[in-house]
């Protein structure tokens, strides 16, 4: 009786260990968006993978890649993007790349609303935030108003640290 009591226990730890949320796959990529709690829709994780995937060219067919999708206990959303940690630590630039994508989101696709980007390793464990930031989002503004000169757009800088969830 003790041992399946344990042996319950256990299954049921790591069950929760590895509660990443519903799974989404992006089509036509190796892309997924896992989203999470009562107020986040298949539809919004679509929505996010979609955008990530045409907009930002974040997700490809060549890599695994995962993201989740919650919506943020102070307003608005988190987005948690599952990172490799060794090339993270590598090119510790390239994380400032998710802080732009977290300010484009907020403008483009949820009207305005925070979004915290999180990066996080393979079990969505977080390595590194980036809290909503304001003053990103006007500086993303004021560069998508019309131009008076050309200017070259630079590509993402997020291919080298992507990553999938182990499960």
């Amino acid at each position: 009786m003790k041992f399946l009591i344990l042996s319950l226990l256990a299954v049921t730890v790591l069950t929760a260990c590895t509660n990443y949320g519903k799974k989404v796959a992006i089509e036509g990529v190796k892309g997924d968006v896992y989203y999470k709690g009562d107020s986040v829709t298949e539809a919004d994780a679509r929505k996010l993978g979609t955008y990530l995937k045409d907009e930002v060219h974040y997700f490809n067919d060549a890599v695994n890649q995962s993201v989740q999708l919650m919506k943020a206990k102070t307003g608005g959303y988190d987005v948690r993007f599952a990172v490799d940690e060794d090339k993270l630590k590598a090119n510790p630039e390239a994380a400032k790349a998710y802080q732009r994508i977290g300010a484009a989101l907020s403008v483009q696709l949820y009207n305005n609303e925070p979004v915290n980007i999180f990066l996080a390793d393979s079990h969505f464990k977080d390595l590194q935030s980036f809290p909503y930031d304001k003053n990103v989002v006007n500086d993303l503004i004021e560069k998508m108003k019309p131009a008076t000169t050309n200017t070259d757009s630079t590509a993402s800088e997020t291919d080298s640290t992507a990553n999938t969830p182990n499960q």
